[in-house]
C-alpha cells in the first residue's frame, strides 16, 4: 500500500493525485467509524425533513394555512440543524483520522478517533454556525467577500482539529496561510467542487427520473393531486440524498486537509523540518 505523505506541498493535480489514492486505501476504514458518529442526527434529521416535505406536498392545508406553514418551517429548521451537525461531526471523524494517520498512527479505530470528536464537536458546531453567518453576510453584500471568505475558511476545520487551535486563533491562521495562495486553492476547489457536482448527478439521475416520470404523469392527466404526491414521493429519497453527501464530504475533507498541509509547508516548511529532525 503507497503511504500517502500529507506533510508535503502540492499543486492542484498532485493534490487530487493524492486524493483519489488516500480515498481508495482508506474509503471504508474512514466511512466506517464516520458513519457510527454521525448515523443518529443523521438518519433523524432526513426523516424528520422528510415528514415535513411529505405532509406539506401531500396535503393541500399547506396552501392556504399560514400555521401549517410556519410549523413546516419550524420541522425544516429542525432538520437542517440535526443534518449539519452530522456533517460536522463527519468532518471531524475524518480530519481527525488524517491527523492521526499522518502523525503515523496504524489500524486507526473509532477509539482513536473519539477523544478527538469529544474535544471538537460542540466547538465545531458552533463555529460552523458562527461561520456560515459571515459568509452569507459576505454574498449578500457583494457576493465577491463571500466567495473569498469560502476559500479562506474551508481550512478552519483542519486548523481547530490539527492544531488544536480555538476559534480566533484558527480565523486568524486561515487567512494567514492562503496569503498569496487564494487563486490556486480556489482553483483547486473549483475542480473539486466539479468533480462532486458530477458524483451527485450521477447519483441523482434514478431519483430524479422517477419522480419526473410521475409529475408528467400526473400533469398529462392534469391532476393536481397526483402531482402533489409525486413531489411528496421525492421525501422517500432524502436519506439516500445525505449519506450521499456523506461520501462527498469525504472527498472535500480529504482534499481540504491534504491542502492545508500544503499551505502550512509553503509558509512554515514544518514537514521538512521534522524530516530533518528525523535524520
Amino acid at each position: 500500500m503507497q503511504q500517502i505523505n500529507f506533510k508535503k506541498e502540492r499543486d492542484l493535480g498532485q493534490t487530487l493525485e493524492a486524493a483519489s489514492i488516500f480515498i481508495k486505501q482508506h474509503f471504508f476504514n474512514i466511512l466506517k467509524p464516520t458513519l457510527i458518529v454521525v448515523i443518529i442526527p443523521l438518519v433523524l434529521g432526513a426523516l424528520l425533513m422528510a415528514s415535513g416535505m411529505k405532509e406539506m406536498f401531500g396535503s393541500q392545508q399547506y396552501i392556504n394555512s399560514t400555521d401549517a406553514f410556519f410549523n413546516y418551517m419550524i420541522n425544516m429548521l429542525s432538520s437542517y440543524g440535526l443534518i449539519m451537525i452530522a456533517y460536522v461531526l463527519g468532518y471531524v471523524v475524518i480530519i481527525g483520522y488524517i491527523k492521526l494517520y499522518a502523525s503515523g498512527v496504524e489500524n486507526i479505530t473509532l477509539n482513536d478517533l473519539l477523544p478527538i470528536v469529544k474535544s471538537k464537536a460542540i466547538f465545531l458546531t458552533i463555529s460552523s454556525i458562527a461561520l456560515v453567518i459571515v459568509i452569507y453576510i459576505g454574498l449578500i453584500l457583494c457576493v465577491l467577500p463571500g466567495i473569498y471568505l469560502s476559500v479562506v475558511l474551508v481550512h478552519f476545520y483542519a486548523v481547530a482539529i490539527i492544531e488544536d487551535a480555538g476559534f480566533g486563533e484558527s480565523w486568524k491562521r486561515c487567512f494567514y496561510l492562503i496569503k498569496d495562495n487564494w487563486w490556486s486553492t480556489f482553483g483547486l476547489y473549483f475542480v473539486t467542487y466539479l468533480i462532486s457536482f458530477g458524483i451527485m448527478i450521477l447519483a441523482y439521475i434514478p431519483m430524479y427520473a422517477i419522480m419526473g416520470m410521475q409529475m408528467f404523469k400526473a400533469s398529462s392527466e392534469n391532476d393536481p393531486t397526483a402531482m402533489f404526491e409525486s413531489m411528496s414521493n421525492m421525501a422517500y429519497f432524502l436519506p439516500i440524498y445525505y449519506l450521499i453527501g456523506l461520501v462527498i464530504t469525504i472527498l472535500w475533507a480529504v482534499v481540504s486537509t491534504l491542502r492545508y498541509y500544503s499551505l502550512v509547508e509553503n509558509k512554515d516548511g514544518s514537514g521538512e523540518k521534522e524530516l530533518i529532525n528525523q535524520l
